[in-house]
């Protein structure tokens, strides 16, 4: 290779190189990636309201099952019963009444067992 190839070749490479930069303004915007703590469910918070609104009408002492307080509610769902029930409906008797309770708060009752059904 000649003198004159080399120094050629050698500063194309460079013109080529200098022409590989970039503006940083240009660039996207990388994604910005949420981290949503999760939040403890609690009877008292949560539960107690799901419970009041759509089942304590029945059950608040009547029907064999009884829903007044936390640890009757906590007994249910320590058997595995309260989801059965809130999915299930009850069966040939719809519970609630109104009619299937929506996934946001089926969501709420699962969190909250999946938590530890705390009080």
């Amino acid at each position: 290779m000649s003198k004159r190839g080399f120094i050629f070749g050698t500063l194309a490479c460079f013109v080529l190189l200098a022409s590989c930069s970039y503006n940083k303004t240009e660039l996207p915007e990388p994604e910005k990636i949420i981290v949503v703590a999760e939040t403890s469910v609690t009877y008292t918070n949560d539960v107690k309201t799901i419970i009041d609104n759509n089942c304590i009408s029945c059950h608040g002492g009547q029907n064999g099952l009884f829903l007044n307080n936390y640890s009757q509610v906590k007994a249910i769902a320590d058997s595995g019963d309260l989801l059965f029930w809130a999915i299930q409906g009850g069966g040939s008797q719809p519970m609630p009444t109104g009619g299937l309770l929506p996934q946001a708060t089926l969501d709420i009752l699962q969190s909250w067992l999946d938590q530890g059904a705390l009080e």
